[in-house]
């Protein structure tokens, strides 16, 4: 038996599909998004609403596979069996697709843009989706408090903290497999929520690694193409490093033995910003700068209101100068707010926050 028909006569089940805010609704669908998001998942829901025997799910990740053959394999198995669907997992486009069938792609390659097809974006869990997958009652801090420990990705909720690092580790070991990625990804990440510049991590690299400053920002952008990482110019300087955020905040967390929960929070709260704002900025007074929508926040999880309300004081003549009427400052618990020469400050628990959006 050939490895087509035999993953014809056994496609692959699933059971434990967990609603998420998007869905594959007609074929000629491309899902993109970073490798765990849940790409697979959405397949397979669509695929469990077809008749069987009408579909050949395939994964180019599958190492049963030959590659060689695979594209001309494809094109006579799907006409022989008079297929209506033919989904493929973790595509690239080494491989020719056959045509006069509709196909279902998936890719963790934010760049990959293909004619005819219609793109779709997953991601991996916000806060809210976070909750919809996290088991029993709990209050929102500590739903909260699970969120920032497990991260972003659907596996990790249900994981202990030894077995999250292992995950974290492996998938990332899985998705980069060149052991200079690896390195080179840790040395970025410990800069999460901060300013890189890729120039000056060069010059401290080159000594003990064999490097090109190609291959550097090449890793980078690759990086950013996986939806790995995220880099956030400040605004108005585009010469000015750019800031790092990670698209899975916890998995600095499996990298290093340093904590630090500050820039964690930044991290997450970008992460929920992800969902609406194309565009994201950083200043020297705020956090995030969203132009398009004339908002601008900070993170500032412990202190108490009056505090903050006094830090927001030296912020104002920033903010009208941005044309900002409101500040959000975002906490872990603290509420409260104020205003000083027509600038609103709103202190908001992150939870509240990000389930209104």
């Amino acid at each position: 038996m050939n490895a087509l028909e035999a993953l014809y006569e056994k496609p692959p089940l699933f059971h434990h599909f967990h609603d998420r805010k998007v869905r594959i609704e007609t074929p000629n669908t491309l899902v993109i998004g970073p490798k765990g998001a849940g790409k697979t998942a959405l397949l397979l829901d669509y695929l469990s609403t077809l008749s069987p025997g009408s579909f050949l799910y395939i994964s180019l990740q599958d190492v049963r596979l030959d590659h060689d053959t695979l594209s001309d394999a494809l094109a006579s198995f799907c006409s022989a069996h008079q297929l209506t669907l033919l989904a493929i997992d973790n595509y690239t486009p080494t491989l020719t697709l056959p045509e006069g069938i509709p196909l279902l792609l998936s890719s963790n390659d934010h760049a990959l843009h293909l004619p005819g097809f219609t793109r779709l974006w997953v991601d991996t869990l916000d806060f809210e989706e976070f909750i919809a997958f996290s088991k029993g009652a709990a209050s929102s801090e500590h739903l909260f408090n699970l969120y920032a420990n497990h991260g972003r990705s659907p596996a990790s909720t249900t994981l202990g903290e030894a077995e999250l690092f292992v995950y974290l580790q492996t998938s990332l070991l899985l998705d980069l497999y060149d052991p200079l990625l690896v390195i080179l990804f840790r040395h970025m990440a410990l800069s999460q929520s901060r300013p890189l510049s890729l120039h000056r991590l060069y010059t401290a690299l080159k000594p003990h690694l064999k490097l090109s400053k190609d291959s550097l920002y090449g890793a980078a952008a690759l990086f950013e193409r996986k939806s790995l990482m995220h880099f956030v110019p400040k605004f108005d300087a585009p010469k000015t490093p750019k800031k790092v955020y990670l698209n899975d905040f916890a998995l600095k967390n499996a990298l290093t033995f340093e904590k630090d929960f500050l820039r964690r929070f930044e991290n997450i709260v970008f992460c929920e910003l992800l969902k609406k704002h194309a565009s994201v900025y950083y200043t020297s007074v705020v956090d995030f700068y969203l132009p398009l929508a004339q908002e601008a926040l900070v993170c500032i999880p412990f202190l108490p209101p009056e505090l903050v309300l006094r830090r927001f004081g030296g912020m104002v003549e920033h903010l009208r100068t941005l044309g900002i009427k409101k500040l959000t400052v975002l906490s872990v618990g603290n509420e409260g707010g104020g205003e000083k020469e027509g600038v609103e400050c709103e202190i908001v628990p992150f939870w509240e926050w990000a389930l209104q959006r």
